[in-house]
């Protein structure tokens, strides 16, 4: 009893936590970094800005996250897939920039990566 009411005060001390850090440099650095966050009437906005050396022009790789089917002992339980190719377009602050679709399908909750 003692545990479950333990793990429950941890939870919601970290969601508290958590909520009201939503607008400071800890959520962008470290939750939302890199994730596609708007997509709407071909706008599409990404938390990728200054902050992280981004450079209009820039070419980022687009993936998501699938569940992996192989059942294999030692598989990882997700995989990384591809799902396309964007464009910075624009730098809006700090933390966010405007990209354009070069190839893919883009979804909001995607992730960005720099190619290398």
């Amino acid at each position: 009893m003692l545990n479950k009411i333990s793990k429950l005060v941890v939870v919601v001390v970290f969601g508290l936590i958590v909520s009201g850090c939503a607008n400071s440099d800890f959520s962008h650095r470290y939750l939302m970094r890199g994730q596609v966050i708007s997509v709407t009437d071909g706008d599409i906005y990404v938390c990728v800005g200054l902050d992280d050396g981004a450079q209009v022009g820039q070419i980022l790789e687009s993936y998501s996250y699938v569940m992996n089917d192989d059942n294999d002992e030692g598989a990882d339980f997700f995989k990384r897939q591809k799902t396309g190719q964007v464009r910075v377009e624009e730098l809006v602050d700090d933390h966010f920039a405007k990209v354009s679709v070069l190839e893919g399908v883009v979804k909001k909750h995607d992730l960005v990566l720099l190619i290398q």
